[in-house]
C-alpha cells in the first residue's frame, strides 16, 4: 500500500507527460497548415500556378488573397489580376471584380489600367451606354491622361457600333485636354460621326460644347450638305461662311447622282499674317464646288488643311494628305517660299499642284508644279505685247532694289528685244526710299536741262503707292511725253488716289479685272456677290479657274495623278476668270492677261 503510494506521483508524471506530447503532435499539423495563409506566400503560389497555365487554380489563389486580406498591399494586384485572367472567358464576372476594385481601391496606381480593361469588358458585353457613363465619370473632372488611350478605344468601338452620337460627346470631352497625336487619332472618327448625323439640329447641338476650329469645320460642312440636299441654300450660305478662318481639318462633299469621287487638297493660310488671303482663295474654291448653284456638282471632294505662319510644317501636311486622303491634286499654298517648299514635296510624291505664287515655277522635264497665278514672267510679256501693240519701242526701267524688282526687271530686260523693244536705262533704288525725288533724277542727269527724255515709256515694277509717288516727281524733271508701265501691283485704289491726273495714260496689267466687258466675268461677279456679300478679287477668281480647271480635268475619271498631271500639261487656251491659259510639261504657263490703262481717274480694259 505504502508502495503504491510512492509510485503515484511517477505515473501521474508520466501521463502528464505523455498527454503534453499528444497535445503537440496534434498542434505541429495546425502549425504548418497557417504558412500558406500568408498573403505573400498566397501570391507568389498564384503567380507559379498562373505562369505554369494553371489559370483557374491561380484566380482561386488570387480571389483568397482578396478575400482573406482585403488591406493588404497585395490585394488590389490580386483583385486586378483575378479580373484579367478570366475578362476573356467571363467578361461579366471581370466587369463586376473591376468594378469592386474602383469601389474599394480608388487610388491605388493599376486604376487606369482596371478602367480600360472594365470597359472593355462592358464593350464586349454590348454594354455601351454603362462604358460611356463609366469613363464619362472618370475622365470627365480629372483629364487624366492615363485615361486617353482606353478613352479612344471606346471612341472607336462606338462609331464601329454606329453609336456616332455618344462617340461625338466623347470626342468633345476628350479633344481640348489631350495631347496632337491623340487628337490626330480622333479626327477621322470624328469625322465618321458627324458624316452620319442627318440631322441638322443633332450637329447644332453638339456645336454647343465644340470649340476647336478643326472639329467645328467638319460639324459646320456638315450643316452645309444637309441644307443643300433640303433645298435650303439661302442657310447652307450663312453656315459656309463660317468655315474660314479655320485651324487644320475641314471639308466639303457635294451630293451626286453617280460616280467616284476624286479627293483634291487644299493647303493655305487660314490663320496668322496670311489669314485674309487664304480665306478668299478658299472662297474661291468653295463657288467652284457649285455647292450653291441647281447645276450638277462635279465628282470632287475637297479637303482643306490650314499652315498659318508655319511654312516648315507644310511637308509634313501634304505627306498627310497623301497617305490619309490619298488625294489625286493639290491646291495652294499661297507664296513664293511657301510655293517652292510644297513644290519640292509635291514633286517627290508625284502630286500634281498648283501654286498661287507669282514667281515662276521652276522648270522641270515634267513637272507636277503649276502655277495659275500671274507670274511675273506673264506679266512682263504682257506690258511688252502692249506696248509693241501702241508702238513704243524704248523703254527706262526704275526699280526698287528688292527681290520682286530686281525679277521684274531681268525678265522684262530678257524678253524686250523679242517685241522689237529697247531698255536703254535702269535705274534702282533703295526698297526703303520715301523721298524719290534724287533718284528720279538718274533718269536723265546725262541730258541737258531742257532736252527732251530720250526713252517712249517707264517701266516702275514696285507698289501702287510708291509708283504713285514716282509719276507725281516726272513733270517738275522734265520727264513729260513718258508713259508709264506697270505690274498687277498697280491694280489697286490707291493708284489713282495717290497719282491723281499724274497717272493718266499709264498701263498696268492685272490678274482679274471686275469691271471687264467679258460676258462671264460679269456674270461670276454677279452671283460671288449675291453668295458671299462682297466682290471677288483676284485672289478668288484664281482660286474659282484652277479648281474649275480640275473638275473639268477630272470628269473624265484619269486614271491616276500621272494621267491627270499629263491633262494640265496639254491643257490649251483655257478661257478663265484670269485670262486664257495654256500650260506645259515642264510646268511652265503662258496666260493671256488683262492689260489696264486709265482715263480721267477711271481704269478701263485695253485688252483682252
Amino acid at each position: 500500500m505504502g508502495g503504491s503510494m510512492r509510485h503515484f506521483p511517477l505515473l501521474k508524471i508520466i501521463l502528464l507527460l505523455g498527454a503534453c506530447s499528444l497535445a503537440f503532435a496534434c498542434a505541429a499539423p495546425v502549425q504548418k497548415a497557417a504558412g500558406p495563409q500568408d498573403p505573400k506566400s498566397l501570391y507568389d503560389r498564384a503567380l507559379v500556378q498562373e505562369k505554369s497555365g494553371n489559370a483557374q487554380n491561380a484566380y482561386q489563389s488570387y480571389i483568397s488573397i482578396w478575400k482573406l486580406f482585403p488591406h493588404h498591399e497585395l490585394a488590389p494586384q490580386a483583385l486586378y489580376r483575378a479580373g484579367s485572367l478570366i475578362s476573356e472567358s467571363n467578361p461579366s464576372r471581370a466587369s463586376e471584380l473591376y468594378r469592386a476594385f474602383l469601389g474599394s481601391y480608388a487610388r491605388s496606381p493599376l486604376k487606369p489600367q482596371v478602367l480600360g480593361d472594365l470597359l472593355e469588358a462592358e464593350v464586349r458585353l454590348g454594354r455601351f451606354s454603362q462604358s460611356v457613363d463609366l469613363f464619362t465619370e472618370f475622365y470627365g473632372e480629372s483629364h487624366d491622361p492615363d485615361l486617353v488611350q482606353p478613352g479612344i478605344r471606346l471612341v472607336r468601338e462606338l462609331s464601329g457600333a454606329r453609336r456616332y452620337q455618344e462617340s461625338l460627346d466623347l470626342i468633345s470631352m476628350m479633344f481640348p485636354y489631350v495631347d496632337k497625336p491623340s487628337q490626330e487619332s480622333l479626327l477621322p472618327s470624328w469625322k465618321t460621326g458627324v458624316e452620319n448625323t442627318g440631322r441638322v439640329e443633332q450637329l447644332q447641338k453638339i456645336e454647343q460644347g465644340v470649340h476647336d476650329d478643326r472639329l467645328l469645320n467638319v460639324l459646320l460642312a456638315r450643316q452645309v450638305d444637309l441644307y443643300i440636299e433640303q433645298g435650303k441654300n439661302d442657310l447652307a450660305r450663312s453656315i459656309i461662311s463660317r468655315l474660314g478662318p479655320g485651324r487644320g481639318l475641314s471639308q466639303w462633299t457635294q451630293s451626286s447622282s453617280s460616280g467616284a469621287r476624286k479627293t483634291i487638297g487644299v493647303l493655305v493660310p487660314l490663320s496668322g499674317k496670311w489669314e485674309t488671303v487664304g480665306q478668299k482663295v478658299l472662297k474661291g474654291v468653295q463657288f467652284a464646288s457649285r455647292v450653291f448653284s441647281t447645276d450638277d456638282s462635279p465628282q470632287v471632294e475637297y479637303i482643306i488643311r490650314d499652315y498659318g505662319n508655319n511654312e516648315q510644317s507644310i511637308p509634313s501636311i501634304i505627306e498627310e494628305l497623301d497617305t490619309r486622303e490619298d488625294i489625286i491634286a493639290l491646291i495652294g499654298p499661297v507664296g513664293e517660299s511657301a510655293g517652292s517648299i510644297a513644290c519640292a514635296e509635291a514633286r517627290k510624291r508625284g502630286i500634281p499642284s498648283f501654286l498661287f505664287t507669282r514667281a515662276d515655277v521652276v522648270p522641270d522635264q515634267i513637272s507636277y508644279c503649276f502655277s495659275n497665278f500671274i507670274s511675273i514672267d506673264v506679266q512682263a510679256e504682257a506690258l511688252l505685247r502692249a506696248a509693241a501693240d501702241m508702238n513704243v519701242s524704248r523703254f527706262a526701267v526704275f526699280s526698287p532694289s528688292d527681290h520682286f524688282g530686281n525679277s521684274f526687271t531681268r525678265i522684262f530686260c530678257d524678253k524686250a528685244p523679242k517685241f522689237g523693244i529697247s531698255v536703254v536705262r535702269t535705274v534702282g533704288y533703295s526698297s526703303d526710299l520715301v523721298d524719290f525725288k534724287g533718284a528720279v533724277k538718274k533718269l536723265v542727269e546725262h541730258l541737258s536741262e531742257n532736252d527732251p527724255p530720250d526713252f517712249d515709256a517707264l517701266l516702275i515694277p514696285d507698289t501702287a503707292i510708291n509708283s504713285a509717288m514716282v509719276a507725281s516727281y516726272l513733270p517738275y524733271l522734265n520727264i513729260k511725253g513718258v508713259r508709264l508701265f506697270g505690274p498687277a501691283l498697280w491694280d489697286s485704289p490707291d493708284f489713282i488716289r495717290v497719282g491723281g491726273r499724274y497717272v493718266d495714260g499709264s498701263v498696268f496689267v492685272s490678274g482679274f479685272f471686275a469691271n471687264s466687258q467679258l460676258e462671264y466675268v460679269q456674270e461670276f461677279n454677279d452671283q460671288f456677290y449675291y453668295t458671299f456679300g462682297y466682290n471677288p478679287s483676284v485672289w478668288e477668281a484664281s482660286a474659282y479657274d484652277t479648281a474649275t480647271i480640275l473638275q473639268n480635268l477630272l470628269s473624265g475619271s484619269p486614271a491616276s495623278r500621272e494621267a491627270l498631271q499629263g491633262l494640265i500639261a496639254s491643257l490649251q487656251d483655257y478661257p478663265g476668270l484670269t485670262g486664257s491659259t495654256s500650260f506645259s510639261p515642264d510646268g511652265s504657263v503662258e496666260k493671256i492677261i488683262y492689260v489696264l490703262s486709265v482715263k480721267n481717274s477711271a481704269v478701263y480694259e485695253i485688252a483682252p
